[in-house]
Protein backbone atom coordinates (compact mmCIF):
# COMPACT_ATOMS: atom_id res chain seq x y z
CA UNK A 1 0.00 0.00 0.00
CA UNK A 2 2.49 2.24 0.81
CA UNK A 3 5.22 1.51 -1.77
CA UNK A 4 9.08 0.24 -0.87
CA UNK A 5 10.75 2.11 0.94
CA UNK A 6 14.27 1.96 -1.18
CA UNK A 7 12.38 4.39 -3.59
CA UNK A 8 12.76 7.42 -3.43
CA UNK A 9 14.74 6.67 0.15
CA UNK A 10 17.48 9.65 -0.90
CA UNK A 11 14.71 12.08 -1.69
CA UNK A 12 13.04 11.20 1.66
CA UNK A 13 16.77 11.45 3.45
CA UNK A 14 17.02 15.17 1.60
CA UNK A 15 13.48 16.19 2.80
CA UNK A 16 14.29 14.46 6.44
CA UNK A 17 17.19 17.04 6.89
CA UNK A 18 15.58 19.86 5.05
CA UNK A 19 12.86 19.15 7.54
CA UNK A 20 15.30 18.88 10.77
CA UNK A 21 16.51 22.96 9.83
CA UNK A 22 13.23 24.06 9.09
CA UNK A 23 12.49 23.10 12.49
CA UNK A 24 15.37 24.09 14.21
CA UNK A 25 15.36 27.90 12.86
CA UNK A 26 11.69 28.77 12.66
CA UNK A 27 8.93 29.51 15.23
CA UNK A 28 5.90 29.45 15.24
CA UNK A 29 6.58 26.05 12.69
CA UNK A 30 3.71 23.36 12.18
CA UNK A 31 4.72 20.07 10.09
CA UNK A 32 1.37 18.08 8.44
CA UNK A 33 0.94 15.05 7.17
CA UNK A 34 -2.03 14.72 4.46
CA UNK A 35 -3.71 11.28 5.90
CA UNK A 36 -5.86 8.98 3.34
CA UNK A 37 -8.68 9.51 6.05
CA UNK A 38 -8.75 13.70 6.21
CA UNK A 39 -7.98 13.50 2.13
CA UNK A 40 -11.13 12.12 1.94
CA UNK A 41 -12.81 14.06 4.52
CA UNK A 42 -11.27 17.13 2.82
CA UNK A 43 -12.58 16.34 -0.71
CA UNK A 44 -15.90 15.10 0.73
CA UNK A 45 -15.90 18.62 1.80
CA UNK A 46 -14.98 20.24 -0.99
CA UNK A 47 -17.60 18.21 -2.92
CA UNK A 48 -20.26 19.07 0.06
CA UNK A 49 -20.92 15.20 1.07
CA UNK A 50 -19.68 15.42 4.52
CA UNK A 51 -22.81 14.06 5.68
CA UNK A 52 -21.72 10.64 3.95
CA UNK A 53 -18.32 10.64 6.46
CA UNK A 54 -17.75 8.49 9.58
CA UNK A 55 -16.36 9.79 12.65
CA UNK A 56 -17.13 7.45 15.81
CA UNK A 57 -14.77 5.27 17.66
CA UNK A 58 -15.55 2.21 15.94
CA UNK A 59 -16.08 -1.43 15.98
CA UNK A 60 -14.31 -3.22 18.58
CA UNK A 61 -11.71 -6.10 17.25
CA UNK A 62 -8.67 -7.19 17.67
CA UNK A 63 -8.51 -9.13 14.23
CA UNK A 64 -9.91 -6.13 11.72
CA UNK A 65 -8.06 -2.90 11.31
CA UNK A 66 -10.23 0.48 11.56
CA UNK A 67 -9.59 4.65 11.23
CA UNK A 68 -11.43 7.36 10.21
CA UNK A 69 -10.56 10.96 11.23
CA UNK A 70 -12.53 11.24 13.86
CA UNK A 71 -13.97 15.00 12.82
CA UNK A 72 -17.45 15.77 12.07
CA UNK A 73 -18.35 18.08 9.49
CA UNK A 74 -18.67 20.92 11.98
CA UNK A 75 -14.62 21.34 12.27
CA UNK A 76 -14.31 21.16 8.40
CA UNK A 77 -13.49 25.09 8.39
CA UNK A 78 -10.52 24.49 10.77
CA UNK A 79 -9.18 21.45 9.40
CA UNK A 80 -8.94 22.92 5.66
CA UNK A 81 -7.01 26.18 7.08
CA UNK A 82 -4.74 24.15 9.07
CA UNK A 83 -3.72 22.32 5.69
CA UNK A 84 -3.59 25.63 3.96
CA UNK A 85 -1.33 27.38 6.80
CA UNK A 86 0.66 24.40 7.42
CA UNK A 87 4.42 25.23 7.25
CA UNK A 88 5.47 21.93 5.95
CA UNK A 89 2.38 19.42 4.51
CA UNK A 90 3.41 16.33 2.87
CA UNK A 91 0.78 15.32 0.48
CA UNK A 92 1.23 11.40 1.26
CA UNK A 93 1.04 10.29 -2.46
CA UNK A 94 2.93 7.34 -1.58
CA UNK A 95 -0.06 6.30 -0.07
CA UNK A 96 -1.57 4.42 -2.76
CA UNK A 97 -5.18 6.64 -2.34
CA UNK A 98 -3.50 9.84 -2.03
CA UNK A 99 -1.69 9.60 -5.12
CA UNK A 100 -4.54 9.17 -7.18
CA UNK A 101 -7.15 11.55 -5.38
CA UNK A 102 -4.48 14.88 -4.17
CA UNK A 103 -5.11 16.05 -7.36
CA UNK A 104 -7.85 16.62 -7.22
CA UNK A 105 -7.70 18.25 -3.71
CA UNK A 106 -8.07 22.21 -3.95
CA UNK A 107 -5.69 23.94 -1.69
CA UNK A 108 -4.87 27.56 -1.40
CA UNK A 109 -1.41 27.03 0.12
CA UNK A 110 0.18 30.18 2.03
CA UNK A 111 2.87 31.64 0.56
CA UNK A 112 6.62 30.52 1.42
CA UNK A 113 5.47 26.87 2.96
CA UNK A 114 7.03 23.82 2.13
CA UNK A 115 5.67 20.52 0.68
CA UNK A 116 7.27 17.01 -0.28
CA UNK A 117 8.85 17.76 -4.06
CA UNK A 118 7.57 14.47 -5.55
CA UNK A 119 5.50 11.63 -4.32
CA UNK A 120 9.21 9.70 -3.69
CA UNK A 121 9.91 12.42 -1.16
CA UNK A 122 6.39 11.88 0.45
CA UNK A 123 6.19 10.18 4.03
CA UNK A 124 8.62 11.60 5.06
CA UNK A 125 8.11 11.12 8.63
CA UNK A 126 9.31 7.89 8.65
CA UNK A 127 12.80 8.84 7.31
CA UNK A 128 12.82 12.00 9.44
CA UNK A 129 11.39 9.57 13.03
CA UNK A 130 14.69 6.84 11.70
CA UNK A 131 17.35 9.53 11.14
CA UNK A 132 16.24 12.85 12.31
CA UNK A 133 14.31 12.27 15.23
CA UNK A 134 16.87 11.22 18.28
CA UNK A 135 19.66 14.03 17.21
CA UNK A 136 16.57 16.61 16.79
CA UNK A 137 15.60 16.21 20.21
CA UNK A 138 19.01 16.39 21.92
CA UNK A 139 18.58 19.39 24.53
CA UNK A 140 15.31 20.21 23.60
CA UNK A 141 12.24 20.37 26.05
CA UNK A 142 10.13 17.75 24.30
CA UNK A 143 6.40 17.11 24.50
CA UNK A 144 4.37 13.89 23.32
CA UNK A 145 0.52 14.33 23.67
CA UNK A 146 -1.72 10.93 22.49
CA UNK A 147 -3.86 8.49 23.52
CA UNK A 148 -0.65 6.28 23.99
CA UNK A 149 1.09 8.76 25.76
CA UNK A 150 1.07 7.13 29.02
CA UNK A 151 1.71 3.95 27.53
CA UNK A 152 4.72 5.58 25.93
CA UNK A 153 6.00 7.19 29.55
CA UNK A 154 5.89 3.78 31.13
CA UNK A 155 7.01 1.92 28.33
CA UNK A 156 10.88 3.86 28.32
CA UNK A 157 11.74 3.50 31.44
CA UNK A 158 11.62 -0.02 31.15
CA UNK A 159 14.93 -1.62 30.63
CA UNK A 160 13.60 -3.77 27.35
CA UNK A 161 12.57 -0.59 25.80
CA UNK A 162 15.98 1.16 26.85
CA UNK A 163 18.02 -2.02 24.89
CA UNK A 164 15.42 -2.10 21.87
CA UNK A 165 15.01 1.89 21.20
CA UNK A 166 18.93 3.30 21.93
CA UNK A 167 19.63 3.55 18.34
CA UNK A 168 16.02 5.66 17.38
CA UNK A 169 15.50 7.47 20.90
CA UNK A 170 16.89 10.35 22.56
CA UNK A 171 19.22 10.73 25.74
CA UNK A 172 19.78 14.13 26.24
CA UNK A 173 16.40 15.52 26.39
CA UNK A 174 13.74 16.33 29.01
CA UNK A 175 10.67 14.65 27.79
CA UNK A 176 7.06 15.44 29.26
CA UNK A 177 3.67 13.16 28.20
CA UNK A 178 0.24 13.95 28.00
CA UNK A 179 -2.59 11.51 27.82
CA UNK A 180 -5.27 12.89 26.37
CA UNK A 181 -8.51 13.68 27.34
CA UNK A 182 -10.63 10.59 27.69
CA UNK A 183 -7.84 8.62 25.87
CA UNK A 184 -8.53 10.09 22.76
CA UNK A 185 -12.19 9.30 22.64
CA UNK A 186 -15.27 11.29 21.15
CA UNK A 187 -12.29 13.52 19.78
CA UNK A 188 -14.93 15.27 18.15
CA UNK A 189 -16.88 16.30 21.05
CA UNK A 190 -13.80 17.39 23.01
CA UNK A 191 -11.81 19.11 20.64
CA UNK A 192 -11.66 22.39 22.26
CA UNK A 193 -11.34 21.13 25.77
CA UNK A 194 -8.16 18.97 24.27
CA UNK A 195 -6.63 21.85 22.95
CA UNK A 196 -7.10 23.56 26.57
CA UNK A 197 -5.26 20.75 27.50
CA UNK A 198 -2.61 21.53 25.46
CA UNK A 199 -2.39 24.64 26.26
CA UNK A 200 -1.59 24.45 29.58
CA UNK A 201 1.01 21.22 28.83
CA UNK A 202 3.09 23.42 26.68
CA UNK A 203 3.06 26.65 29.14
CA UNK A 204 3.49 24.26 32.51
CA UNK A 205 7.02 22.39 30.49
CA UNK A 206 7.83 25.03 28.22
CA UNK A 207 7.67 23.09 25.56
CA UNK A 208 10.21 23.87 22.60
CA UNK A 209 8.44 21.12 20.38
CA UNK A 210 5.05 18.85 20.51
CA UNK A 211 5.03 15.79 18.93
CA UNK A 212 0.97 14.91 18.72
CA UNK A 213 -0.65 11.70 17.51
CA UNK A 214 -4.30 12.04 17.37
CA UNK A 215 -5.85 11.63 14.44
CA UNK A 216 -7.48 14.56 12.23
CA UNK A 217 -7.71 16.38 15.21
CA UNK A 218 -3.63 16.95 15.59
CA UNK A 219 -3.86 18.69 12.21
CA UNK A 220 -6.20 21.46 13.44
CA UNK A 221 -4.66 21.49 17.20
CA UNK A 222 -0.47 21.31 15.87
CA UNK A 223 -1.53 24.37 13.45
CA UNK A 224 -3.14 26.16 16.08
CA UNK A 225 -1.43 25.85 19.15
CA UNK A 226 1.64 26.64 17.04
CA UNK A 227 0.35 30.09 15.31
CA UNK A 228 -0.87 30.34 19.21
CA UNK A 229 2.28 29.64 21.67
CA UNK A 230 4.93 30.23 18.80
CA UNK A 231 6.50 26.90 19.27
CA UNK A 232 6.81 23.57 17.08
CA UNK A 233 4.29 21.21 16.46
CA UNK A 234 4.95 17.84 14.63
CA UNK A 235 2.06 15.62 13.20
CA UNK A 236 3.58 12.46 14.83
CA UNK A 237 0.72 9.96 13.79
CA UNK A 238 1.82 6.46 13.91
CA UNK A 239 5.15 6.94 14.85
CA UNK A 240 4.30 7.10 18.39
CA UNK A 241 2.83 3.15 17.57
CA UNK A 242 6.01 2.64 16.31
CA UNK A 243 7.64 3.29 19.74
CA UNK A 244 5.37 1.66 21.59
CA UNK A 245 5.03 -1.37 19.04
CA UNK A 246 1.40 -1.38 19.50
CA UNK A 247 -1.20 -3.36 17.45
CA UNK A 248 -4.23 -0.97 17.86
CA UNK A 249 -4.22 2.55 18.44
CA UNK A 250 -4.75 3.69 22.25
CA UNK A 251 -8.30 5.43 21.51
CA UNK A 252 -9.76 2.73 19.98
CA UNK A 253 -10.53 -1.19 20.59
CA UNK A 254 -9.14 -2.25 17.04
CA UNK A 255 -6.46 -2.71 15.02
CA UNK A 256 -4.53 0.22 13.71
CA UNK A 257 -5.06 0.63 9.99
CA UNK A 258 -1.32 0.61 9.48
CA UNK A 259 2.20 -0.23 11.15
CA UNK A 260 5.51 1.40 11.24
CA UNK A 261 8.25 -0.42 12.64
CA UNK A 262 11.38 0.02 14.54
CA UNK A 263 11.78 -2.86 17.11
CA UNK A 264 9.79 -5.42 18.94
CA UNK A 265 8.57 -5.52 22.74
CA UNK A 266 8.11 -8.47 24.38
CA UNK A 267 4.61 -9.20 24.66
CA UNK A 268 4.26 -9.69 27.79
CA UNK A 269 6.05 -6.52 29.21
CA UNK A 270 3.39 -4.61 26.26
CA UNK A 271 0.85 -6.31 28.04
CA UNK A 272 2.30 -5.04 31.39
CA UNK A 273 2.64 -1.67 30.44
CA UNK A 274 -0.51 -1.27 28.89
CA UNK A 275 -2.95 -2.47 31.55
CA UNK A 276 -1.26 -0.46 33.89
CA UNK A 277 -1.97 2.27 30.79
CA UNK A 278 -5.39 1.10 30.51
CA UNK A 279 -6.53 0.19 33.27
CA UNK A 280 -10.36 0.50 33.03
CA UNK A 281 -10.55 -1.68 29.75
CA UNK A 282 -13.25 -4.37 30.17
CA UNK A 283 -12.75 -8.03 29.66
CA UNK A 284 -13.29 -7.78 26.00
CA UNK A 285 -11.70 -5.16 25.71
CA UNK A 286 -8.09 -6.12 26.88
CA UNK A 287 -8.83 -9.44 24.84
CA UNK A 288 -9.04 -7.85 21.66
CA UNK A 289 -6.31 -5.73 22.99
CA UNK A 290 -4.00 -8.52 23.02
CA UNK A 291 -5.16 -10.43 19.75
CA UNK A 292 -3.78 -6.67 18.18
CA UNK A 293 -0.94 -7.17 19.65
CA UNK A 294 -0.70 -11.25 18.41
CA UNK A 295 -1.27 -10.13 15.10
CA UNK A 296 1.69 -7.73 14.93
CA UNK A 297 4.03 -10.27 15.49
CA UNK A 298 3.22 -11.58 11.94
CA UNK A 299 2.64 -8.12 10.19
CA UNK A 300 5.26 -7.60 7.39
CA UNK A 301 8.61 -5.50 8.96
CA UNK A 302 11.16 -3.54 7.97
CA UNK A 303 13.13 -1.31 9.53
CA UNK A 304 11.71 2.60 9.17
CA UNK A 305 8.56 1.82 7.33
CA UNK A 306 5.18 0.89 7.71
CA UNK A 307 2.38 -1.91 6.01
CA UNK A 308 -0.87 -1.84 6.19
CA UNK A 309 -3.23 -3.78 8.58
CA UNK A 310 -3.71 -6.58 6.15
CA UNK A 311 0.20 -6.91 4.97
CA UNK A 312 1.34 -10.41 6.81
CA UNK A 313 4.66 -12.10 6.19
CA UNK A 314 4.31 -15.90 8.33
CA UNK A 315 8.15 -15.86 7.90
CA UNK A 316 9.91 -18.26 10.61
CA UNK A 317 11.22 -15.35 12.22
CA UNK A 318 7.60 -13.42 13.00
CA UNK A 319 6.31 -17.08 13.95
CA UNK A 320 8.66 -17.36 16.01
CA UNK A 321 7.85 -14.15 17.57
CA UNK A 322 3.87 -15.01 17.57
CA UNK A 323 4.22 -18.17 19.33
CA UNK A 324 6.47 -16.87 21.83
CA UNK A 325 3.80 -13.90 22.48
CA UNK A 326 0.86 -16.87 21.93
CA UNK A 327 1.72 -19.12 24.78
CA UNK A 328 2.01 -16.43 27.68
CA UNK A 329 -1.72 -15.36 25.83
CA UNK A 330 -2.89 -18.42 26.79
CA UNK A 331 -2.03 -18.80 30.30
CA UNK A 332 -2.54 -15.23 30.92
CA UNK A 333 -5.61 -14.72 29.26
CA UNK A 334 -7.39 -17.76 29.21
CA UNK A 335 -9.55 -16.95 32.26
CA UNK A 336 -11.34 -14.57 30.06
CA UNK A 337 -11.74 -16.52 27.03
CA UNK A 338 -15.58 -17.40 27.63
CA UNK A 339 -16.36 -14.58 30.39
CA UNK A 340 -19.13 -13.10 28.48
CA UNK A 341 -20.77 -13.26 25.09
CA UNK A 342 -18.23 -10.31 24.29
CA UNK A 343 -15.30 -12.46 25.02
CA UNK A 344 -16.44 -15.74 23.17
CA UNK A 345 -16.80 -13.62 19.94
CA UNK A 346 -13.64 -11.46 20.04
CA UNK A 347 -12.12 -15.27 20.91
CA UNK A 348 -13.82 -16.49 17.73
CA UNK A 349 -12.55 -13.88 15.72
CA UNK A 350 -8.97 -14.64 16.42
CA UNK A 351 -9.39 -18.23 16.30
CA UNK A 352 -10.68 -18.06 12.85
CA UNK A 353 -7.42 -15.71 12.40
CA UNK A 354 -5.31 -18.41 12.93
CA UNK A 355 -7.07 -21.28 11.56
CA UNK A 356 -7.06 -19.86 8.40
CA UNK A 357 -3.45 -18.96 8.66
CA UNK A 358 -2.35 -22.38 10.65
CA UNK A 359 -0.66 -20.29 12.97
CA UNK A 360 -2.26 -22.73 16.37
CA UNK A 361 -3.69 -26.08 16.78
CA UNK A 362 -6.66 -24.63 18.42
CA UNK A 363 -7.53 -22.28 15.74
CA UNK A 364 -6.88 -25.39 13.08
CA UNK A 365 -9.25 -26.97 15.17
CA UNK A 366 -11.61 -23.89 15.25
CA UNK A 367 -11.82 -24.03 11.58
CA UNK A 368 -12.46 -27.51 10.93
CA UNK A 369 -15.44 -27.39 12.93
CA UNK A 370 -16.25 -23.71 11.39
CA UNK A 371 -16.56 -25.71 8.37
CA UNK A 372 -17.74 -28.71 9.53
CA UNK A 373 -20.78 -26.65 10.61
CA UNK A 374 -21.29 -24.87 7.30
CA UNK A 375 -21.10 -28.44 5.27
CA UNK A 376 -23.68 -29.66 7.86
CA UNK A 377 -26.18 -26.34 7.24
CA UNK A 378 -25.73 -26.39 3.41
CA UNK A 379 -26.75 -30.54 3.13
CA UNK A 380 -29.79 -29.79 6.09
CA UNK A 381 -30.88 -26.96 3.38
CA UNK A 382 -30.23 -28.95 0.38
CA UNK A 383 -32.06 -31.59 1.70
CA UNK A 384 -35.32 -29.76 2.73
CA UNK A 385 -35.52 -28.86 -1.26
Amino acid sequence: MFGEKADGAAARRKEASLLSRLMATRRPFCFLRMGDMELVYLLAEQYKQLDKIEFGDGPMSGTQGYANPGLSAKHAERLRRAYEGADYLDFHEKNWPNEHLVPRLILQRAPGSYRNPTKEASLVFLTWTESEFKQYCQDRRVGFAAAEARLLELLSKTPEFKQAAKDYWPEKTEIFYHQVRNDGRDLDANLDLVKEDLREFVKEHRLDILFLSLGGGAKILGYELSRELGICCFDFGAMIRAFTYSGCDGNRVARSPHSPFFFRIPFQKHMDTLEQAFSNLTPAELLAKAHGQLLLEVMKKEIGWTFASWEFDFSEENRVAFQKAYQVYRTRYQHLFEASPETRKERAGFLHFCGTHRLTLEGRIFILWFRLKEWVRRAIGFGAK
